[in-house]
């Protein structure tokens, strides 16, 4: 088993992971359309995420929509968000689990128990990864 200062800054690269797949579930910078039109003033930028979709204007203005029905969305949106919300779930999981079995925290039990959750939430954060992965 790694050290204890091993361990704390793998699980600090967990948490900015974590909070990067929140970011990268919630934003609507999924798919970028820039459209200038005839000159600068009529510019207009479209973005389109997994439960909104933006349009800034060149003059500053912006607008967004929610999305709210799940059966009108296409069949890769809606697959994106279950493997996005399922890779947050996990992550969350895998911070929990992972807690748990670090060195310098005092749940856990003994150091076989404390082994077991560090390899729980491993893999937790290895299912995590890969769903996130697999929809960007």
């Amino acid at each position: 088993m790694a050290s204890a200062s091993l361990q704390f800054f793998a699980f600090i690269l967990a948490l900015f992971g974590v909070f990067g797949d929140i970011a990268a579930t919630l934003l609507p910078n999924w798919k970028v359309n820039a459209d200038v039109g005839s000159n600068i003033i009529t510019a207009i930028t479209q973005m389109q995420g997994l439960w909104m979709d933006c349009t800034w204007y060149s003059t500053g203005m912006f607008s967004c929509t929610l999305k709210y029905s799940i059966l009108s969305l296409p069949v890769y949106i809606q697959a994106a968000r279950s493997t996005m919300v399922l890779s947050c779930i996990l992550s969350a999981f895998g911070i929990c689990i992972t807690t748990v079995g670090m060195k310098c925290t005092r749940l856990g039990g003994d150091t076989d128990s404390k082994n077991n959750a560090c390899f729980a939430g491993g893999i937790c954060f290895i299912l995590a990864g890969i769903f996130g992965l697999v929809p960007t």
